[in-house]
């Protein structure tokens, strides 16, 4: 009887594997469940991770919870236990069980890289940029590929405003994978305020060849062309190709508005104007004090509209 078991464990085992695979989430939960039902489940640490990690997937928190608990009573000393529960919390931004299970982690593991990352994520949530520094930098230091802990340093060094180390993090970041746009873009931030434009320019443009519908990237270019350089119809032109792949945000029409109000181009200023406030309706007291869009006010329709 008890080898009887043992296969039907091992049996329910492969089976959810295979279902696994074959991406049929559901099935695999059933037969890992089975599986751990036996006498020898409830002694097997990766079942039951597996199994945790698969509620988890399917939002039975409360089961990948009490999974992890009885993971942690079989064998205190298994950090991944510990690291389960903090991700669990960390989604539910119960930040303090969070840190206190990411901790417990690393006192286990100290080279567990991820939970040094998303301890780091939390205290850079909370505006606690000593330790998240310290923590990204571990994840560096264990794992010198992990390019979004570049980027995070990078973005809490712009943040503070120690360009000259944020462009650092920024390029290691590119060094690690030169294609993505994150890096390319925030290196064009960082460029921007050290004063080197035509380096801003270009990390911009790259970004834009890497991914063209990041509204953001669309944003800075044009207003560097119009702030730095005057040039009000490059602004419009990519404001316009921004909203091509981005109808929806509205700081791109708004600021295409301004661009056609310097031009002295009215009316289209007033259908841009229109349309981001249809879109965002909190830019319309920004709006009414915006110098740019001075002579626009004062067209009848814009008052008609807005009850000027």
């Amino acid at each position: 009887m008890p080898e009887q078991t043992y296969q039907y464990y091992l049996n329910q085992k492969t089976v959810a594997a295979h279902y696994l695979e074959l991406g049929n989430v559901s099935k695999a939960l059933e037969h890992f469940i089975n599986a751990y039902q036996t006498p020898f489940g409830i002694e097997d640490l990766d079942l039951m991770l597996e199994l945790a990690f698969l509620y988890d997937e399917v939002d039975e928190q409360k089961n990948a919870i009490q999974l992890f608990y009885d993971m942690i009573k079989l064998d205190p000393e298994f950090p991944t236990s510990y690291y389960g529960l903090a991700t669990i919390y960390d989604d539910n931004e119960d930040y303090e069980k969070a840190i206190y299970y990411y901790k417990k982690t690393i006192e286990l593991d100290p080279n567990y890289e991820a939970a040094h990352f998303f301890l780091a994520n939390i205290y850079d949530e909370l505006g606690e940029n000593e330790k998240a520094i310290y923590h990204y930098e571990k994840t560096i230091e264990i794992e010198p590929a992990y390019y979004y802990a570049y980027i995070n340093l990078g973005c809490i060094y712009e943040a503070e405003d120690k360009n000259l180390k944020a462009y650092h993090y920024f390029y290691r970041a590119h060094q690690v994978d030169p294609a993505d746009y994150m890096a390319l873009f925030n290196l064009g931030v960082a460029c921007r305020k050290l004063g080197q434009i035509k380096e801003s320019i270009r990390y911009y443009r790259k970004s834009l060849n890497s991914n063209p519908e990041y509204s953001f990237t669309y944003l800075n270019l044009a207003i560097l062309y119009k702030e730095v350089f005057e040039d009000y119809q490059e602004s419009i032109a990519l404001y316009t190709e921004g909203i091509k792949y981005n109808p929806e945000v509205s700081v791109l029409y708004y600021n295409r508005a301004c661009c056609y109000a310097l031009l002295h181009e009215n009316e289209k200023a007033l259908e841009d104007i229109k349309f981001s406030t249809q879109l965002s309706p909190s830019l319309i007291e920004y709006m009414k004090t915006d110098n740019e869009l001075a002579d626009i006010r004062q067209m009848p329709e814009y008052q008609a509209i807005y009850n000027e």
